[in-house]
């Protein structure tokens, strides 16, 4: 059987990552918890997480996902066993029983069809929709794909390198497809897997100070926090100014994505103000060109 380590993400983590690294160990054949930075001393959280059989890796500063994810990886490859495959995983997902086996078994059987494998992910996201892309050689392959629950081959992460740091937060998935693509390598789907994973937090919708409700029903809007849309905004950019050319369509549906949930979470999200300015500082930096953690002003 394929060698399986998982690498998973903390910030501020609190005792729900235990029980959440439990379902993954009974998964995997080992698990690294990298904290980013956490500001909040997350020393018993990591000793306990230890004690289960995890491998901790503490951060000094806050370095963004990629270069916790990185860190992670590269500890999980210089283990006395080197893994087969790298899952990835933030702090908040839990694992369905057998979830690790349906990615390795699409990955065989994509193996099989003579389909390169650049990663798989699961075929259904709850929370979220899957993107699809076309059926090769009877495998179902996918559309850009999040990071979390996702299963990488380390003859790829050899090939291609680790994720991009530069980014820090939020398109380091986009990107990590992107060069998979561009290298001739597919996102493959397992049609026996799950995740459960929720992207924001709804909110109920506002416009001029009273509540949108449609039917009696109060209507809610999903949103990112707002310094999220900082990055959001500045990263897709910075996405566009290096895959724009090799990849158009995929650049302006994305750029149109964003603006038209920006322009959704503006008329009717609270907190429009701050949010509306991260993205617009977002996308000065994006066309400035620059990367890494937010600069303080």
């Amino acid at each position: 059987m394929p060698q399986t380590a998982a690498v998973v993400s903390l910030f501020n983590p609190d005792d729900a990552v235990l029980a959440n690294a439990a379902a993954l160990l009974a998964q995997v054949d080992a698990v690294v918890v990298v904290d980013d930075g956490s500001p909040e001393d997350p020393a018993r959280i990591l000793a306990g997480l230890e004690s289960m059989g995890c491998t901790p890796v503490r951060l000094t500063e806050n370095s963004g996902i990629a270069a916790a994810l990185n860190a992670g990886i590269t500890a999980a490859l210089a283990a006395d066993t080197k893994p087969d495959y790298i899952l990835t995983m933030d702090q908040d997902s839990l694992l369905d029983a057998g979830y690790v086996d349906a990615l390795l078994a699409a990955a065989a059987a994509a193996g099989k069809a003579g389909v390169p494998v650049g990663m798989v992910a699961p075929a259904s996201v709850r929370g979220l929709p899957v993107r699809r892309g076309p059926v090769l050689n009877g495998i179902q392959l996918g559309g850009e794909p999040i990071q979390s629950g996702l299963l990488v081959p380390v003859p790829v992460l050899e090939r291609l390198g680790l994720f991009q740091g530069t980014l820090f937060i939020d398109g380091v998935d986009s990107e990590f497809f992107l060069r998979c693509e561009a290298d001739g390598l597919r996102t493959v789907l397992a049609p026996n897997a799950a995740l459960n994973h929720a992207l924001g937090s709804p909110a109920a919708a506002n416009v001029f100070g009273r509540d949108v409700s449609v039917a009696g029903r109060p209507v809610k809007v999903r949103t990112a926090a707002d310094w999220r849309y900082y990055y959001l905004f500045r990263n897709r950019i910075l996405l566009a100014r290096q895959y724009g050319r090799r990849f158009p369509m995929w650049t302006l549906k994305g750029l149109l994505a964003d603006y038209r949930h920006l322009a959704i979470v503006t008329l009717l999200a609270p907190g429009r103000g701050i949010r509306l300015a991260n993205a617009l500082r977002g996308v000065a930096d994006g066309v400035r060109g620059v990367s890494g953690p937010r600069a303080r002003r």
